[in-house]
């Protein structure tokens, strides 16, 4: 076996697992209105458990005060949808604890914590305008809902579950009691760091004995929290794990939290790292409390995804288990595919999943899973009639329809113009802080390569070509155009556009630099050319760098790296001149600026290659277009294309 220390045995309590793999507790946005399991979670969760040990649900609320609804656990009407939730990993033999949470204070629908407090934790930081400040527990819904925590944990029982994970992480309720810089209180339920850990203790204690003292209870907890004035550090992340330890929980699942959930990425410790960040970015967390408690497992968390990483993180003491979470999104069989050297299709911390569910309440999307949340349509069929198949571009939606249609039977030709596959991912995968994008682009040649589709590289799909090669189905895939302002000057040859720049930016050294358009790729292509010796400038018509990308926490931790950086930049403004060592920048106040440039850079996009697709449709009766060629989108859209073409011919 290639990772022993993986795929060693584990005793949680007297509960067994086959070994250290859990699937983290994730939400899909799958809910009903009476809040019992959704259909949709059973064929999510059966897909998960092979090979995985244990698999912890998303957050169920054990009680009814708050008014956002996901998985009920508060009235014995939601046992018979929990027994099909337990059994749904039973099936395929991993072992499943029910996760209790009451949100708290940060319930936009209404909100109670231990301190009516008025800090960014509970300020609208996504614009929805529903967030209110919350009301103060009094004693006697404290008691209510210790209660309504062990009830919560009876009717897990009941359900079939293994055990239950007591959520006390993040900005949620039972966090909020434990934190010094949100639990004001100054009776029994707050002040001293004992009279803090009062709730959860009193909630441990009461599951016990309600489910018996051999129930297996697991407890999630923030082993570091940036909250101002007074948060928790390291010292007392230890001190709240040593606590609970003493109750006899069976693991600590140790994460961090930031100020807020919006700033969670810019916490010390981020726990769910975006992809400018590195992985395993909270496994130090778990490590110190391993040289502290030798008695009870820790689980290991913050953007764990690849295997090899994980067996060390165990064999090498820092944790006990790990807690993988976006991978198994990405890829649901990762776990199998650990065990048995499989390719894992990589998880690229795009946070696409987590953006679908929190911010525009939808069900989750994965950009390289198209299947994410819908596996019962996973299953590819062969085709009915066996094509041959000419697919002209190779950048992730020709790739994607080349080897769905191969692995469906057609005869698949694969022609890129370029001298090896990757489209905008060559490009993408330059920056060295896109640290999952060099996999992604592996991954996907060597599907290719280890696919029936036949490669023609170095050549350009033409109307004579396809008119020789005769196929039956055409797929163009070719791509957008980076579009070029209208400013004299442009032809210059010190003028380069921001693909063929990331390309080549190792030659890139002791230059002024300015790049024309403050998007993402403007924004990455600036870090990198700084970090190589250039002094960069960023010029953007827009108000605020990035204004069109939907996911902020990538935004937030980019503008830290420009600051970082020194990284100059003029937005409300816009190049009107391109000169010879030189630009001319005009503010909205048409003020107008002269810069030094001996490079410029030019990242406004790309355009659709509509005409040019349309030209190549004549040559092929049944032909399709997708991707950039018709439309500049994300990688996400590029794979759902070529998947859905795929399927389709």
């Amino acid at each position: 076996m290639q990772y022993e220390s993986l795929f060693k045995t584990i005793k949680l309590g007297t509960l067994e697992l086959r070994n250290r793999i859990v699937f983290a507790p994730i939400g899909i946005g799958a809910y009903n209105d009476d809040e019992t399991v959704n259909e949709r979670y059973f064929p999510f969760i059966r897909e998960r458990a092979k090979e995985t040990a244990l698999i912890i649900t998303q957050g169920s609320r054990p009680s009814s005060i708050g008014g956002v609804k996901i998985i009920g656990c508060y009235d014995d009407r939601f046992i018979p949808s929990l027994r099909r939730f337990a059994e749904s990993a039973h099936v395929n033999g991993a072992k499943i604890f029910l996760q209790l949470v009451v949100i708290g204070g940060n319930d936009p629908l209404g909100g109670y914590a231990p301190s009516a407090l008025d800090i960014p934790l509970y300020q609208d930081k996504w614009g929805r305008g529903d967030m209110h400040l919350p009301k103060e527990l009094q004693i006697h819904q404290i008691k209510e809902l210790v209660e309504e925590f062990a009830q919560g944990a009876r009717r897990a029982k009941e359900a079939g579950f293994d055990g239950v994970e007591v959520h006390a992480a993040y900005g949620y309720l039972i966090s909020e009691f434990i934190c010094p810089g949100t639990n004001h209180r100054t009776d029994e339920y707050g002040g001293s760091f004992e009279k803090r850990m009062r709730f959860p203790v009193e909630i441990i204690r009461r599951i016990k004995e309600v489910c018996s003292n051999d129930f297996p209870i697991g407890f999630k907890f923030n082993a570091h929290m940036d909250i101002r004035p007074e948060g928790i550090d390291e010292e007392m992340g230890v001190m709240i794990a040593q606590r609970v330890a003493q109750e006899g929980v069976v693991y600590l699942h140790a994460v961090a939290m930031g100020e807020d959930v919006m700033y969670m990425q810019l916490a010390k410790y981020p726990s769910m790292p975006t992809m400018y960040q590195p992985r395993n970015t909270t496994v130090s967390l778990s490590a110190n409390l391993k040289a502290h408690i030798k008695n009870v497992p820790i689980i290991a968390a913050g953007g764990i995804l690849k295997p090899d990483e994980a067996d060390a993180i165990v064999g090498e003491g820092k944790a006990d288990l790990v807690a993988v979470g976006r991978a198994l999104l990405a890829d649901p069989l990762w776990s199998a595919k650990a065990r048995e050297g499989g390719r894992i299709t990589p998880c690229i911390k795009c946070l696409v999943c987590h953006h679908e569910v929190v911010k525009m309440a939808n069900i989750a999307a994965c950009t390289v899973n198209p299947y994410l949340v819908r596996e019962p349509q996973a299953q590819l069929l062969k085709a009915n009639k066996l094509k041959r198949v000419l697919v002209a571009g190779g950048g992730p939606a020709g790739i994607t329809a080349a080897v769905v249609a191969s692995r469906r039977g057609h005869e698949v030709t694969l022609y890129d113009r370029l001298d090896n596959l990757g489209g905008q991912i060559i490009a993408g995968s330059k920056p060295e802080f896109k640290y999952e994008f060099p996999d992604l682009l592996q991954y996907f040649r060597d599907e290719i390569k280890d696919s029936s589709v036949r490669v023609r590289l170095n050549t350009e799909v033409t109307g004579e070509l396809i008119k020789k090669e005769s196929p039956d189905v055409l797929i163009v895939a070719i791509g957008g155009s980076s579009r070029m302002p209208d400013i004299p000057g442009i032809d210059r040859n010190t003028v380069i556009t921001a693909p063929e720049c990331l390309k080549r930016a190792d030659e890139v050294k002791k230059r002024d630099v300015v790049v024309i358009g403050g998007g993402d790729v403007g924004c990455e292509t600036a870090v990198v050319l700084v970090r190589r010796g250039n002094s960069v400038s960023i010029v953007e018509e827009l108000g605020e760098l990035m204004a069109l990308e939907d996911i902020k926490y990538h935004t937030l931790v980019m503008e830290r790296m420009l600051k970082q950086e020194e990284v100059h930049v003029y937005t409300g403004s816009r190049v009107t001149e391109i000169k010879e060592k030189s630009v001319v920048v005009k503010n909205a106040d048409g003020i107008s600026t002269e810069l030094s440039a001996d490079l410029v850079v030019v990242s406004i996009g790309l355009s659709p290659q509509k005409d040019k697709a349309g030209q190549l449709q004549k040559y092929c009766q049944e032909s399709y277009v997708i991707g950039d060629a018709v439309e500049p989108h994300r990688i996400r859209e590029a794979v759902y294309e070529g998947d859905r073409v795929a399927r389709m011919i």
